[in-house]
């Protein structure tokens, strides 16, 4: 058993809500249920008879101790099927689905047994059978007085109108150990409820008690129970059926029979039968009105436990909802607001259909209540879901914006080492990037309460930022990587160029033959040995690998007319040479044999010298790579110069034939021939390049002497001097003429060394004033850094003001929405509505002056930024100023390089000149034609660098120019938009004022609406009142008065609030005509701030 019902230390009755969990509760929901409750004095063996009917050995605890084993009133645990209890200790079973419970009320030891109504008047209620056990002789007073507290406890209860069934189910007076003979039940039942004669109020209260009882329950029946056992001392102990005694036997089936056919038919409740479920929410009810002194209504109860059942679905459906509204902002994919909404409305929707079907069973005015409460409750979840996840939305969008943040600077920062890149790639890289950045942004739930353009348009500035950065940083990364370039293939020409003429003049010192072959051969595994960077064409605006192979062909070309004129000297030497071996050579086989002799054998012995002279100078003539028209000229020069021996030797042959003396004259004339051309040769080589003249004088004065040396050892001769002296001069002509050519070209040599000279030093002058550029670029490159730097400081300035303005529009939010709270508070003040409607009108002026105080701060700080725009317009004035010097040095650096152009356009004509003085000379010449070539090659390439450093100059100088006519457009359009700030301030002042007029008739017309609904609700309270007391007053103490007066005032404060919400609000509150006002400004300085940056886009694009 479990404990009940019982009596707190002030007198109240409380329920044990262990007994509703464990035993109740347990049952089947629609179980019909019966209970048998028995009362009685302590120590009288109430529990023995109850475990006798339960047939249950400690169903209760027995006990013939002082103190009783019960303290208020214990359920039992232990419910039987009424089929199974009807059929124990042999009786007939009846057949029946109900179940049957057991419930021992208190005892009160040696005090008399007055059982508090109260805490009888539950177990009365709910029990089909009543049990009052006695265990005494008959004592009418007392057992009236004992029988009074039932008839009390039905005073409590007050049955519906028209029903006229008893209050409590059947009573059974149980006397114990009854053992008076000659007595029977009726006699018993006649001396206790037969009513008694006389006035006396003794008799009266008698009387009515009797009649109280016979009123209060259905039947009334009396029970004469014998001892159960010979001996009490056995009651201590666990008793069997079959141990009573015979008579106790009989006397308890008669019992359990009348008992089984009386708890076939439920106790009613409410015209219900009573289940386990209704007992544990009927019981507490019953409890609390009693507690409150109430009278017990069971249609009341009733009425309240169905009430209480619809209020617990209420608030499972609340639960229920709240739990959707969780799993929907819990769940792992954000949706936006407005789609939240709908879905939120769709399951709540679904949730208030399925709980108000369930309440379809229950009183109409109960649906009604729970349905409105539903209502309430949904749109109030719905705004709270809508609220909380705007704030998961905006949460998310910020960190979606930090992420973008991030990864746009770490994207930025990479392309940024990959520099130098294509300048489109580069710009589709940077919008590709941002593209993707933003994409989330874009597709990121929006929110009720803010949206994103704003974020997501600063971001993409920022982004337009650092890809304009980027851009400068690329272009010069790719003007630095086209420097490198140029630079690397002037350095590797200049040193393959330098490896090459000392390769070459290293061969031609040593004299040993090479062929040109080996000069390509050793120039190409030079050009292989270097390192050429890869070439990329969207980069690089030249080839180095085909302008290294360009210039190595031209210096291969240039090194090759070299090797020609050095092979066509040594040629021109190996010709002398061969004359003058050939000469030697007939000599020396003519000096063997004395002439005259044969024509035939003369010219055999020539032919044969020719032979073998040839013979060995083709000898030395292998290893040399020697043109084909030089060698036909060598084979031109030998025929020539054989045909010369002929004819010489011919003419002395005759002439030796002629006259033998002539010969010894002849042979000393040859002696001093050769000794006067080795003496010519001497002082020649020695005194050479002279004029052609001082050639003709040292030759005259040599044949001056050779003729003086004939005349003198030639004394018998009949030749003259002079005859001797054109002898020699007419044998001399061609090594004159030789001569003079070895000397003309001294002279060539020479001239060329000083044109090289001279072009050195040209050379040197122009490296200085190409330094001298590069120092003007480099300072020039220096202040465009330094101007980047400058906008950069702009740029990161103009950002830090948005972030502040989209601070400041935060704040303003928040204060806005502080305000809206704050009416929200005011609105639901209890305070009487017409000092409502009068502190409400004074918060308007108060708001409205507030208002008219910000506008003028607003204005001040319009006119503050205005001051501050005519600053940023004089910084610009000044940059202007900066601008226009720096194109001031541009001019001059331009000058500079129209000076550079005109030299360039001398030394062309110098070109030209010297082109045509090579086109005049001889082809012995080309060596030095050569090396002027190359001189020119260099000096154009020179030139060509200093006219694409001119260009480039002339490019910053244009760009210079747009940047300063765009300047100056960005100046005007600011002094536009300050113009058009002034005016749009001078609008705002009239549209204020305009508002403040409006606002004024319409807290007028506000006051007018408050009053009427004012006088509604006073109305509206007056007859909810009167509607109250009339209640009351019909239901005359009704239990549930005090529950009907707290509905009344709940009526009437809804009815209230109802017309709160109801009676027709402003169309324009305070709150929300400054808003307007800050979001109209807001909206114009936005329009105005994307008109300049889509005109200062369209100005780049046409730029």
């Amino acid at each position: 058993a479990v404990k009940w019902l019982g009596m707190d230390r002030y007198g109240k009755m409380a329920v044990d809500p262990a007994a509703s969990k464990r035993v109740l509760k347990s049952l089947p929901p629609d179980q019909p249920i019966n209970l048998i409750s028995i009362f009685g004095a302590a120590r009288q063996g109430k529990s023995f008879l109850m475990n006798l009917l339960a047939n249950q050995q400690d169903l209760f605890r027995i006990s013939n101790e002082k103190e009783p084993c019960t303290q208020g009133v214990d359920l039992s645990s232990h419910f039987v099927p009424l089929t199974e209890f009807s059929r124990q200790n042999g009786c007939p079973p009846v057949q029946s689905k109900m179940m049957v419970g057991f419930v021992d009320a208190e005892g009160q030891g040696d005090r008399d047994i007055t059982y508090d109504s109260r805490l009888v008047s539950p177990v009365l209620l709910s029990s089909k059978v009543v049990i009052f056990n006695w265990k005494d002789s008959l004592q009418v007073d007392r057992m009236l007085n004992l029988l009074a507290v039932l008839a009390k406890a039905a005073q409590n209860v007050e049955l519906a109108e028209g029903e006229n069934r008893k209050v409590f189910g059947h009573l059974h007076i149980v006397f114990r150990d009854w053992n008076f003979i000659n007595t029977t039940p009726e006699k018993v039942f006649d001396s206790l409820f037969k009513k008694e004669k006389g006035v006396s109020s003794e008799v009266s209260t008698r009387n009515l008690a009797r009649h109280e009882l016979i009123d209060a329950f259905e039947s009334i029946q009396i029970w004469l129970f014998p001892v159960p056992v010979v001996s009490t001392a056995q009651l201590s102990e666990r008793i069997r059926f079959e141990q009573l005694q015979p008579s106790f036997q009989t006397q308890l089936r008669d019992l359990r029979k009348t008992l089984a056919s009386q708890l076939k038919e439920p106790m009613p409740f409410n015209q219900q039968a009573l289940t386990g479920r209704t007992l544990s929410e009927m019981i507490p009810f019953v409890a609390d009105i009693l507690n409150e002194n109430k009278v017990i209504m069971p249609e009341s109860i009733y009425s309240s436990m169905r009430r209480a059942e619809a209020k617990k679905l209420q608030s499972e459906c609340e639960e229920e909802m709240q739990q959707v509204c969780k799993s929907l902002l819990a769940s792992d994919k954000l949706v936006s607001t407005e789609a939240f909404v709908a879905k939120a409305t769709d399951g709540l929707t679904q949730v208030l259909a399925n709980t108000m079907t369930k309440l379809q069973k229950y009183p109409t005015e109960v649906v009604q209540e729970c349905k409105k409460g539903l209502d309430l409750f949904l749109e109030r979840q719905l705004d709270t879901g809508a609220k909380a996840n705007n704030e998961l939305v905006i949460r998310h969008f910020h960190a979606l914006m930090e992420v973008a943040s991030d990864s746009l600077n770490t994207e930025f920062t990479k392309i940024e080492r990959s520099l130098p890149l294509p300048p489109a790639q580069l710009s589709t890289t940077c919008d590709r990037i941002l593209e993707l950045i933003t994409a989330p942004l874009l597709e990121c739930p929006t929110a009720t309460v803010t949206t994103y353009h704003g974020e997501i348009r600063r971001l993409q500035q920022q982004a337009q930022v650092l890809k304009e950065r980027l851009q400068h940083q690329n272009e010069r990364a790719l003007r630095q990587r086209t420097t490198e370039q140029q630079t690397f293939l002037m350095r590797s020409t200049q040193d393959l160029k330098s490896k090459g003429i000392q390769w070459l003049d290293s061969q031609i010192q040593s004299k040993v033959p090479f062929t040109i072959a080996m000069l390509e051969a050793q120039l190409g595994k030079w050009l292989n040995q270097i390192k050429i960077p890869a070439h990329d064409e969207r980069l690089d605006d030249i080839d180095v690998r085909q302008e290294l192979h360009v210039n190595f062909t031209e210096l291969l070309e240039d090194l090759k007319r070299q090797y020609t004129l050095h092979v066509r000297h040594v040629l021109h030497k190996l010709i002398v040479d061969t004359k003058a071996a050939m000469e030697r050579k007939v000599n020396e086989q003519l000096g063997e044999i004395t002439l005259p002799m044969k024509e035939s054998k003369l010219t055999s012995i020539i032919n044969n010298a020719k032979d073998k002279v040839v013979t060995e100078v083709a000898e030395v003539m292998q290893g040399w790579s020697f043109p084909q028209d030089d060698m036909e000229q060598f084979g031109i020069a030998m025929a020539q110069h054989t045909d010369h021996l002929l004819e010489e030797f011919g003419v002395k042959n005759r002439a030796v034939t002629q006259d033998t003396a002539s010969r010894e004259a002849m042979r000393l004339y040859q002696e001093t021939k050769e000794q006067l051309v080795s003496l010519v040769d001497d002082n020649l080589t020695k005194q050479m390049p002279v004029e052609d003249a001082d050639v003709d004088v040292i030759f005259d004065a040599a044949i001056e002497q050779a003729t003086t040396y004939l005349m003198e050892n030639l004394s018998s001769s009949n030749v003259t001097q002079p005859e001797w002296y054109k002898r020699f001069r007419g044998d001399l002509v061609s090594v004159i003429a030789q001569y003079k050519a070895l000397n003309q070209k001294e002279r060539e040599k020479k001239e060329w060394m000083k044109a090289a000279e001279a072009e050195r030093v040209r050379l040197q002058q122009l490296e200085d004033q190409v330094a001298h550029t590069k120092a003007l670029a480099k300072e020039k490159e220096e202040q465009m850094k330094s101007i980047l730097l400058e906008k950069d400081q702009t740029s990161a300035h103009l950002h830090e003001e948005l972030n502040l303005q989209a601070s400041k529009t935060l704040e303003l939010e928040q204060k806005l929405h502080e305000l809206h709270m704050q009416a929200s508070s005011l609105a639901k003040e209890k305070e009487a509505l017409r000092n409502e409607a009068v502190a409400l009108a004074t918060k308007e002026r108060q708001e409205k002056e507030k208002a008219i105080a910000e506008q003028t701060h607003r204005q001040a700080n319009l006119q503050r930024e205005l001051e501050s725009m005519q600053q940023q317009l004089q910084q610009q004035h000044q940059i202007l100023k900066q601008k226009e010097e720096d194109a001031r040095i541009a001019a001059i650096a331009q000058a500079k390089a129209l000076e550079l152009e005109k030299e360039k356009d001398k030394a062309w004509q110098l070109a030209q000149e010297e082109r045509k003085l090579r086109e005049k000379m001889l082809e012995d010449a080309k060596l030095h034609q050569a090396k002027a070539a190359a001189l020119q090659n260099k000096m154009s390439s020179e030139l060509e660098k200093h006219a694409l450093e001119s260009s480039k100059l002339q490019g910053t100088l244009a760009q210079e120019k747009a940047k300063a006519e765009r300047l100056e457009a960005e100046l005007r359009q600011a002094r536009a938009l300050a113009a058009a700030m002034e005016r749009e301030r001078e609008q705002l002042k009239q549209q204020s004022l305009l508002k403040e007029q409006a606002l004024q008739h319409k807290v007028q017309l506000e006051a007018q609406r408050r009053a009427e609904a004012e006088a509604a609700a006073i109305q509206a309270a007056r007859a909810a009142e009167a509607a109250a007391k009339a209640a009351v007053e019909a239901a005359e103490a009704s239990p549930d008065r005090h529950k009907r007066k707290a509905g009344s005032e709940a009526t009437t404060k809804q009815s209230r609030k109802a017309l709160k919400v109801k009676a027709p609000l402003p169309k324009l509150s305070i709150e929300e005509a400054r808003r307007q006002a800050q979001e109209d400004m807001e909206r114009r300085i936005a329009q105005r701030v994307a008109s300049l940056d889509k005109t200062k886009k369209q100005k780049n694009k046409k730029q």
